[in-house]
């Protein structure tokens, strides 16, 4: 497991991310309500993963006062699919009963979200926030300059996982959080200030890998990876227990 200067630690066996400021916020990224109908279509009858994500996320109060949802609650670009009309209020309506503060940064896939968010819960643009000296942001736009100026940034957008082979091999994908550092250089030429380190969070819906670190760049999206902002040669890997998988 890892834990920097800015209280940021990693919830064991979970995709969320616990911050420490003069509050404690519990940070998950990528829900994607609403992506079994797409799933549909494709010829796989797969049951809702909006109970599961919500009796996770309670289960997190514990942790955290505040939630913080980092991009992409919904899957249906670019408005409000049926599901996701029927389902984000009244999950959206549970959290907000169960955390002092709900938090939204946009994501990709939030076009029309405005329109189904119940009365209290906050949103700011995929540009980002800050929580005290952490930045955070979707990852599918630039982040701000005040995101930047902070000593880590935490961003979504890419569902992180890792391709494993046993001895047989039989491979199987998991999640995993990856870190690393940005490119000082790269950074300086659209930024006054160059963070220590960017920490990128797995999706919390279960049906979520993404394609994996390990099998080439196509797996890093986004104007920070597609402008060599990030170091690639510095990104290590760590599954969801906190085992310690190297460079990707």
């Amino acid at each position: 497991m890892f834990l920097d200067a800015v209280e940021i630690e990693p919830i064991a066996d979970v995709p969320a991310l616990l911050i420490r400021d003069r509050e404690s916020w519990v940070l998950v990224a990528d829900l994607h309500i609403g992506i079994e109908v797409q799933l549909r279509f494709a010829g796989f009858n797969i049951p809702s993963q909006t109970p599961k994500m919500l009796d996770g996320l309670e289960a997190l109060a514990s942790r955290g006062q505040n939630l913080l949802m980092l991009g992409d609650v919904k899957h249906n670009i670019p408005s409000v699919g049926y599901r996701e009309n029927k389902e984000i209020g009244p999950f959206l309506e549970r959290l907000a009963k169960r955390f002092k503060r709900v938090l939204v940064v946009a994501g990709n896939h939030d076009g029309g979200l405005a329109s189904v968010l119940p009365q209290g819960i906050e949103a700011v643009s995929g540009r980002g926030t800050r929580i005290g000296d952490c930045g955070v942001f979707h990852g599918h736009v630039w982040p701000s300059d005040s995101v930047m100026q902070a000593k880590t940034i935490v961003m979504g957008h890419t569902h992180p996982s890792v391709m494993l082979t046993d001895s047989l091999g039989t491979k199987s994908t998991e999640k995993c959080w990856v870190r690393g550092r940005l490119n000082e250089r790269a950074v300086a030429e659209r930024y006054s200030s160059c963070p220590g380190e960017l920490v990128i969070v797995p999706a919390f819906n279960p049906l979520l890998t993404g394609t994996p670190v390990n099998s080439g760049r196509g797996s890093m999206i986004g104007p920070l990876f597609r402008n060599e902002i990030v170091d690639l040669g510095s990104l290590r890997a760590y599954l969801l227990d906190g085992t310690n998988l190297g460079r990707v």
